[in-house]
């Protein structure tokens, strides 16, 4: 079996923070393709007055917050 993360010896929270952070990283990419195959719009994404590219970015940096947080002693 090919691993890709090389998670097998880290605790049950850090493989959640791991795991967690790759599907943000995922998912911020899946909207931004979205976006830009004019599936959604933007100005969708936009929430308290904050435009929806700083939001899309926010999702992607809490990604990889928590899988760098999740590998951290590794």
């Amino acid at each position: 079996m090919i691993k890709f993360f090389h998670t097998g010896d880290l605790s049950p929270a850090k493989k959640a923070c791991v795991y967690s952070g790759i599907g943000l990283l995922i998912l911020s990419i899946f909207l931004a393709a979205s976006i830009a195959l004019s599936i959604f719009e933007l100005e969708s994404f936009a929430i308290l007055g904050h435009s929806g590219v700083r939001i899309l970015a926010g999702i992607a940096v809490v990604g990889c917050l928590l899988a760098a947080i999740g590998f951290f002693d590794e």
